[in-house]
């Protein structure tokens, strides 16, 4: 269950255009490409846990500077946005519990579903916001 490993490596299409968020979806890139060679190589299963981890960090630091960021400029989504990354919170930490549970199947659930979260959540929920914040400045 891998796919073509150039659809993780950051490219202007996933640019917000925002310098700080832009540093920080590069790093989440780069935690799906990491399960991606992993999941290719049959080591899914040996990195899940830390994959896991980095990617409970990552939502404890960006979801709140996008937060801020939406808020201080009155995004008018802002609390479908937010709703989102609640869903990932939970999402990330149900696959942790699973994991921990010993289940079968979470490195390859874990890519699909961060794989839905790159199409849907990175290419149009924040590419929404891209446009209305930089209309304010914000770069």
């Amino acid at each position: 269950m891998t796919v073509e490993t150039s659809a993780f490596r950051w490219s202007d299409r996933y640019s917000v255009n925002i310098a700080e968020l832009d540093r920080q979806h590069q790093g989440f890139l780069a935690i799906v490409h990491e399960l991606n060679q992993a999941l290719a190589t049959g080591e899914g299963a040996a990195v899940t846990h830390s994959i896991l981890q980095r990617l409970v960090e990552y939502a404890h630091t960006h979801f709140p500077a996008e937060e801020a960021l939406m808020t201080e400029h009155k995004f008018p989504a802002l609390l479908t946005h937010c709703a989102e990354h609640d869903r990932f919170t939970r999402l990330v930490a149900k696959f942790l519990e699973d994991y921990h549970a010993g289940k079968a199947g979470v490195p390859v659930s874990l890519m699909l579903f961060l794989q839905t979260w790159l199409k849907e959540h990175i290419l149009v929920s924040d590419k929404a916001y891209s446009s209305f914040l930089n209309a304010r400045g914000v770069y």
